[in-house]
This record gives C-alpha cells, structure tokens and sequence, in this order.
C-alpha cells in the first residue's frame, strides 16, 4: 500500500465544495492530505462525474451557472491528477462484474486504487459496504 497517492472519488471531492453530509470530515482530510504531501488521484472519468452533479445542481436551482463555473474551476485548478490507461477499464469491467455493480463508474476508482496500491476514499456508503470485506484499502468518509 503506497502512502504517497489516495484515490479520491467525485462522491468525496464534492464534498470540499458542497455542504453535505460529511463535508468537514471531507474538508479536514483535504487539508491532511495537502499538508502532509499526498498525491490525489482519480480516473479521468471525475470530472465527467463532478460536472454532472454540479449540473444537477443548477437543474434544481441550488446552483447558479457562475456558482457552478466557479465550483467547477476548482476542481480544475486544484483537484486530483486524473489518470487513464487501458488496463483500468478492463479491471473495471471485472470488478463490476464481481461485485454487481450497476455501472463502471465507481469499479474505476477501485481499479486505479488496486493498480497505484493505494487507499480509495469514498463517500458512498453503499460501495463501501459492497467491497470493504475484499478491499480493506477502500475506506468511507463516515467511518473515519
């Protein structure tokens, strides 16, 4: 397990800029990482994910299009290196398919996680819980 990289999913880094549950937490282990020097990853598909959900947002006017702009710059400027390889994808239909998962969106923040040998955060209590017997490496924001 490396202790230079965490994968971090969009369900978590929304949180650095959203009040949700389990924001401070969120917020406090962003601050953590930075001051300690941890790298941040996350397939490349995470900004695809934290676009949506801030689009989402504008739907249901919670957000303004400058606040979701500005929210959106943020992870530009300062989010996760985003990382892409071939291998992911096949490891991400494999683990989709082992754990039954319903999509392979979440499968890709495991398969970088197992392929850097690093923790995977997530706020996703339901993943968590589907893949944290096999995957110990794998932790969630409300059990810190």
């Amino acid at each position: 397990m490396s202790g230079d990289e965490i994968v971090v999913d969009a369900s978590l880094a929304l949180k650095w800029v959203l009040e949700e549950p389990h924001s401070v937490e969120a917020k406090a282990l962003l601050e953590d990482w930075r001051s300690n020097g941890r790298r941040l990853i996350a397939p490349a598909l995470f900004l695809y994910e934290v676009t949506n959900t801030l689009a989402k947002r504008m739907q249901r006017r919670e957000l303004t299009l400058e606040q979701g702009k500005e929210l959106l710059r943020f992870f530009l400027e300062s989010g996760p290196m985003l990382s892409q390889h071939a291998a992911m994808h096949r490891r991400a239909l494999e683990l989709m398919e082992r754990f039954s998962m319903r999509n392979a969106y979440d499968a890709h923040y495991l398969a970088l996680a197992e392929s850097e040998r690093c923790e995977c955060w997530t706020a996703d209590e339901r993943l968590w819980n589907m893949v944290k017997a096999d995957f110990p490496w794998v932790r969630w924001i409300g059990a810190r």
